[in-house]
């Protein structure tokens, strides 16, 4: 699907993979025309938020001076990061793979351009081909939680629905318990979802009294190290049910594992 097809830029989403595919139709012929094609792109960007970019660079012969670079780095790559818009690769970065032709990628590795250190919050992948490209797009997306060691989670795209389709790669031995793990880390990211507006209502006293109940502390354990009563403490408990709509201790305690216990 083509989502931009300016004078020089042309964007196309490829929906299977939530990937936008920038290619030049031709060089920019100045400054002005580079950065308004660009900014058209940060629309595109803002309005799809694909997760994973490739520019084919073979057509583009435009010089871009080092003030321009930064302004790409403030204007287009850096206010996507900072708010959110963009996700990460397993080192960190924005995935992203410039495809720029063989005898360029020669040339930049003669010149030692893949050992300088970047500032940028990105860090782009250069590539012969196309085909290099995608293969190293469709392997490095990884979605692995930290306490989860050896399995991965690799996002594979996205259906005709719309919806994400996700591998799950662990030993068959330990498949049952992975697929459970996975499964309580989406309910409790739903749970906070769902529930966020009400832990917030909670004032920092009554946060405590929480953090000190999810712990396992007894009502008096709790009135000695906040230095109150246990009449206190049992209002203070009362009042955290009724904002949190909480029923029983097993209920306090969901809240308690998905907001404090980390």
């Amino acid at each position: 699907m083509i989502v931009y097809n300016g004078p020089y830029l042309k964007v196309k989403f490829e929906i299977e993979n939530n990937r936008f595919i920038n290619s030049w139709n031709t060089p920019p012929n100045s400054v002005l025309s580079f950065k308004s094609e660009l900014l058209q792109y940060r629309k595109a960007l803002e309005k799809i938020n694909p997760i994973q970019i490739i520019w084919l660079q073979q057509n583009f012969t435009y010089n871009i001076d080092d003030k321009t670079k930064l302004w790409v780095e403030e204007n287009i790559l850096k206010p996507r990061f900072e708010a959110g818009f963009v996700t990460a690769d397993k080192d960190g970065y924005h995935p992203i793979a410039f495809v720029v032709g063989q005898d360029v990628l020669s040339h930049m590795e003669v010149m030692g351009v893949f050992d300088e250190p970047s500032p940028s919050v990105f860090n782009p992948k250069h590539f012969a081909t196309e085909e290099e490209a995608r293969v190293w797009l469709n392997k490095e997306f990884i979605i692995a939680p930290n306490n989860i060691k050896e399995k991965e989670l690799i996002y594979k795209g996205l259906n005709e629905n719309g919806e994400a389709i996700l591998e799950l790669r662990s030993s068959p031995s330990e498949i049952a318990k992975t697929i459970k793990t996975f499964q309580s880390i989406f309910e409790e990211n739903e749970f906070i979802k769902k529930n966020l507006d009400k832990y917030t209502s909670l004032t920092k006293r009554e946060l405590e009294v929480l953090s000190y109940l999810g712990k396992g502390n007894k009502h008096k354990e709790i009135a000695d190290t906040l230095f109150i009563s246990i009449h206190t403490v049992r209002e203070h408990i009362k009042k955290i049910k009724l904002k949190l709509k909480a029923k029983t201790s097993k209920e306090l305690l969901q809240y308690y594992n998905a907001f404090i216990k980390k």
